[in-house]
C-alpha cells in the first residue's frame, strides 16, 4: 500500500499536533491541572490526534484490523475534549467575575453537569463505534452512536448558551481575562462544522461523509481543520493569560477561597 490523499491527513495533523502538545502541555504545567483552565483537555486532545495519525500512517505496511480500530477510536475522540477545553476556558471567566464582584455569574454545578453531559456522548460514541467495526457497521451504526451525537448537539448549545450569559456580565470580567470570552466565540462556529461533519457521518447514507472511503477533501474541511483552529486559537490564548493563583482556605472553612491572579514571575 502506497501514501494516499487521505494519509496525508495524517502527516498534517502530525506536523500540527506534535508542536501543538508540547504547548498544551506547557500550559497544563503553567496553569496546573484544574478543570476550569481547559488546557489539560487541549493536551489531551493533541496527543489522541497523534496516536491516531500514527495509526493511521501505520496501516500502510501494516493493514490489521487493530490499527483500524485505534485510529477509529482516536478519531471519534475530538468533539469531547474540545468542547470541554471552551468549558475550562468559560469557568475560568466565570471564576474571574467573582474576583471583582464577589460572586460567580454562574453555580459551578452548571459547568459540571456540562462536563458530564460531554463524557456521557463521548463514551456512547466509543461503544456504538467498536460494537462493529464493519463495513455495514459503519453504513448503519449502532443506536448507541446516534444518541451520542445528540447529546454533543446538547452540548454545543449549553456551550454557547454560557457563552451568552457570561458575555452578558463582561464588564464584571478583569480586562485580561475577557480573551477567553473570544477565545470560545471563536472556536464555537468551528466545533459546530465538526459536528455537522459527524452528524452527516452517522445520520446521512451519502459516500462523501463515510468513515472508512468518504471524500477526503470534505474531511479535510470539515473536520481536520476545523479541530486544528480550534486548538491553535485556544493554546494562543492561552499563552497570554496570567497564572491564576488559589488563596488558602479561611480557617473557619465556611467560605469558599477566592481566585487571585498574578503573572508568574521569570
Amino acid at each position: 500500500m502506497t501514501i494516499n490523499y487521505r494519509h496525508g491527513l495524517s502527516v498534517l495533523e502530525l506536523l500540527v499536533y506534535i508542536p501543538s502538545v508540547f504547548v498544551a502541555v506547557f500550559l497544563v504545567a503553567r496553569h496546573g491541572l484544574r478543570t476550569n483552565s481547559g488546557f489539560l483537555f487541549l493536551a489531551i486532545f493533541t496527543l489522541t490526534r497523534i496516536v491516531g495519525a500514527c495509526c493511521d500512517l501505520a496501516t500502510i505496511s501494516n493493514p490489521s484490523i487493530g490499527l483500524y480500530t485505534a485510529a477509529a477510536i482516536c478519531s471519534s475522540i475530538g468533539l469531547s475534549p474540545l468542547m470541554l477545553a471552551c468549558s475550562g476556558l468559560l469557568s475560568r471567566a466565570n471564576l474571574s467575575v467573582e474576583q471583582t464582584t464577589g460572586r460567580r455569574a454562574l453555580p459551578d454545578f452548571i459547568f459540571r453537569a456540562f462536563r458530564l453531559l460531554t463524557v456521557a456522548a463521548l463514551v456512547l460514541s466509543i461503544v456504538g463505534i467498536t460494537s462493529d467495526m464493519s463495513v455495514e457497521g459503519f453504513e448503519h451504526p449502532d443506536i448507541k452512536v446516534k444518541i451520542g451525537m445528540i447529546l454533543f448537539i446538547v452540548c454545543w448549545a449549553v456551550l454557547v448558551a454560557i457563552l451568552a450569559l457570561l458575555s452578558l456580565r463582561l464588564g464584571s470580567i478583569e480586562r485580561g481575562e475577557k480573551r477567553t470570552l473570544l477565545a470560545v466565540a471563536l472556536s464555537a462556529p468551528f466545533i459546530l462544522v465538526r459536528l455537522l461533519y459527524a452528524l452527516f457521518m452517522w445520520f446521512l447514507h451519502n459516500a462523501d461523509f463515510n468513515m472508512l472511503n468518504g471524500n477526503v477533501t470534505v474531511q479535510l474541511v470539515m473536520s481536520v481543520l476545523e479541530e486544528i483552529v480550534v486548538v491553535v486559537v485556544c493554546l494562543a490564548i492561552g499563552m497570554t493569560l496570567r497564572v491564576r493563583r488559589w488563596n488558602p482556605v479561611p480557617a473557619s472553612g465556611e467560605e469558599e477561597p477566592m481566585t487571585s491572579y498574578r503573572s508568574r514571575k521569570p
